[in-house]
C-alpha cells in the first residue's frame, strides 16, 4: 500500500483526504503541525507528501526542507494544496522542489489521479 504524508490543519480537508485515500487504497499519515511531521518522517517514508502552505507552528516548506534534508526521503514528491494560489507562490513552491502546487478549493479527485501518476512514476523509475 502506498503511503501519504499529508500536513494539513483544517479537518474538513483531512477527512475529504482520507475518505479519498481509503477509497483508492493509499494509506494515509496526518498532522495538522510541522514540528511533528518533521519528527516521524524518516519512521513513516512516505511514497509522496501532500502539504499546505500555512500551519499553526510553521510552513509546509519546512517540511520540504526536511525532506530533501532527509537521507531516506530526499526522493518524494511533494505536492502542496493552498488556499494562496497565485503563480508567484507556485513558482517559489516549485523552485524549493515541489512537483505540482494546487489552489484551494480543489478535486480531491484530481488530486488523488496526481498522486496516482507519481506512484506511478516512481514504480517506473526504480
Amino acid at each position: 500500500m502506498s503511503k501519504v504524508l499529508v500536513v494539513e490543519d483544517e479537518v474538513a480537508i483531512i477527512r475529504l483526504y482520507q475518505l479519498h485515500f481509503r477509497r483508492n487504497g493509499i494509506e494515509g499519515f496526518f498532522f495538522d503541525r510541522v514540528k511533528p511531521a518533521i519528527k516521524e518522517l524518516d519512521s513513516i517514508v512516505p511514497d509522496v507528501a501532500v502539504l499546505d502552505v500555512d500551519l499553526p507552528d510553521g510552513v509546509g516548506l519546512q517540511v520540504l526542507e526536511a525532506l530533501k534534508a532527509s537521507s531516506v526521503c530526499k526522493e518524494v514528491p511533494v505536492i502542496f494544496v493552498t488556499s494562496r494560489f497565485k503563480p508567484s507562490v507556485e513558482m517559489e513552491l516549485k523552485e524549493a522542489g515541489a512537483v505540482e502546487v494546487i489552489g484551494k478549493p480543489f478535486s480531491p479527485v484530481k488530486l488523488v489521479q496526481h498522486i496516482k501518476t507519481l506512484l506511478n512514476k516512481d514504480i517506473e523509475g526504480k
